[in-house]
């Protein structure tokens, strides 16, 4: 994709859906490099989707499973970690919220718009760890020389400093 043309469009209507008991509309999409990294989220996997929107009983459920590779760093060496993420995801939707206190239980859809994008890619950023490690015994760096103490020695030890795997 180019800059300039137009980011893939993500927004699908409910409306057809809202007013039909057992209406249901199947999702099977790919979120799109650009997109992904536009979210803060670059991936070497793109974010893979298939679930369905569905009517039951006049209430809106959207329920999909999403695979991704997110491009990550180790938080203690800044390694590359590549990491699978695979999940299922269940929100109900609505139009209207009968108060602000009820928008975090629902996904608002105001316009009789679902921006699918915008979703998945909150969904996959609350999924991942806190902190991403390349290994559980990582050493880090070193806080002298900055050199990867998984891959040599610096003699940083030697100067009286000690060192934490702690985050």
């Amino acid at each position: 994709m180019n800059p300039t043309q137009p980011a893939a469009d993500y927004r699908i209507s409910v409306k057809p859906l809202l007013y039909r008991v057992g209406e249901t509309k199947q999702l099977d999409l790919t979120i799109d490099g650009n997109t992904a990294t536009d979210y803060g989220l670059p991936c070497t996997e793109l974010p893979c989707i298939s679930g369905k929107l569905e009517n039951q009983a006049g209430v809106l459920f959207l329920r999909y499973h999403v695979r991704c590779i997110p491009l990550a760093e180790c938080a203690r060496c800044l390694s590359p970690v590549q990491t699978t993420l695979e999940e299922d995801f269940e929100h109900v939707v609505v139009t209207e919220t009968a108060s602000e206190e009820n928008d975090s239980e629902y996904l608002l859809a105001s316009d009789a718009m679902l921006d699918l994008a915008e979703v998945v890619m909150t969904d996959i950023r609350l999924s991942l760890p806190s902190k991403t490690l390349c290994s559980p015994d990582c050493k880090g760096l070193c806080p002298v020389c900055g050199c990867n103490r998984n891959e040599s020695e610096c003699g940083g030890d030697s100067e009286g400093i000690t060192f934490s795997t702690e985050l």
